[in-house]
């Protein structure tokens, strides 16, 4: 699944809680995004800041689902994956035993593990963590370099716990 597939997923309590926090948190990035997005649909970014802080998010949210928009959904969803919910990311890493910087980033992906070991990672961040960043995070994670963990694609795509049905049911 795509950052523009994610955001099309989401529900807008989902897209408000993520975008809210970029806002709140990183300034910068939540006005440049929301720039960028106003620009390539040919709007003045005035347009976009004047607008009530829900309404610019679910214009945002609607925005970033396109597939034209993939590298601000990507950018906007690791800020907040990093940002807010960088336990998410280094559990899951510190589960597979796979090393790090001490904030989840790797020089390069390592080859898979065995399955299991993905899988109870998995399970176990389901068990600690939001549903929503569990999913995001293992998304963006597996699009980073596709070909590297089939076994972690199959998991993300048969998962009761990681469908983006139940996922994102808010």
């Amino acid at each position: 699944m795509t950052p523009n597939d994610i955001f099309a997923r989401m529900g807008a309590g989902n897209a408000d809680e993520i975008l809210g926090w970029l806002a709140e948190n990183d300034r910068p990035a939540y006005k440049s995004c929301g720039g960028m997005l106003a620009t390539r649909r040919k709007l003045r970014p005035v347009f976009v800041e004047r607008k009530p802080r829900a309404e610019r998010n679910q214009w945002m949210k609607e925005a970033l689902a396109r597939p034209a928009n993939a590298d601000l959904a990507a950018e906007t969803l690791q800020l907040w994956t990093l940002g807010c919910n960088g336990r998410v990311v280094c559990d899951f890493l510190d589960a597979l035993g796979i090393a790090h910087d001490g904030k989840g980033l790797l020089e390069d992906v390592p080859t898979e593990p065995d399955t299991a070991k993905v899988r109870a990672a998995i399970d176990s961040l389901l068990a600690t963590h939001a549903a929503p960043a569990v999913f995001v995070y293992l998304h963006l994670f597996s699009s980073m370099s596709p070909d590297a963990w089939p076994a972690l694609r199959g998991i993300l795509e048969e998962h009761d716990g990681l469908q983006a049905e139940a996922v994102f049911s808010v």
